[in-house]
């Protein structure tokens, strides 16, 4: 009783093809966007190189990653200087984790380059992806859309992403 399906990208549709085994005629691509009201690239570029992670603070999402290459870049003299915002949701069970990557941080000296911005609401959003030089979310799976990439672009700030899932499309 279906006339078509609509995944938000080219990878997730045949992720779903496959899955269910659509016609591929049935299944058409529609990306997803946003509303641009409050979204626009900063007025200046941060005074420090400053990281950004934009979505929930779990696992699957690879905060862990992002904040050992954010320690590993710190040793560097280049990046030595180096922020590292970390904006989303947190739920009473990502609580552990999240403890564990700022212990992470403060073993390796680095806690007070860091900062943890959870739970906020649209303006504080936009406004800290405009405080970012470098947006990434290194998820570990397939994701199939990104949404905080386009918003991320939408304040002129770009992205560093794992090569897949939909991240190649975007």
């Amino acid at each position: 009783d279906v006339d078509g399906f609509v995944p938000v990208s080219r990878y997730y549709a045949e992720v779903m093809m496959q899955r269910l085994g659509l016609d591929e005629r049935r299944v058409h691509v529609v990306y997803g966007g946003i509303d641009l009201a409050g979204y626009e690239p900063a007025k200046k570029a941060p005074p420090v190189p400053t990281i950004g992670y934009l979505a929930r603070m779990c696992p699957v999402k690879g905060l862990h990653l992002l904040v050992d290459a954010f320690v590993r870049l710190k040793s560097s003299d280049r990046f030595w200087n180096a922020k590292l915002h970390v904006i989303g949701a947190v739920t009473r069970a990502d609580e552990p984790y999240v403890a564990q990557q700022r212990q992470k941080l403060q073993a390796a000296g680095v806690a007070c380059d860091a900062e943890f911005f959870v739970n906020v609401d649209l303006q504080q959003k936009q406004d800290l992806l405009k405080s970012l030089s470098v947006l990434s979310v290194p998820a570990t799976y397939g994701e199939a859309f990104g949404l905080y990439l386009i918003e991320a672009l939408a304040c002129g700030v770009p992205f560093v992403q794992p090569r897949h899932g939909a991240f190649g499309e975007l």
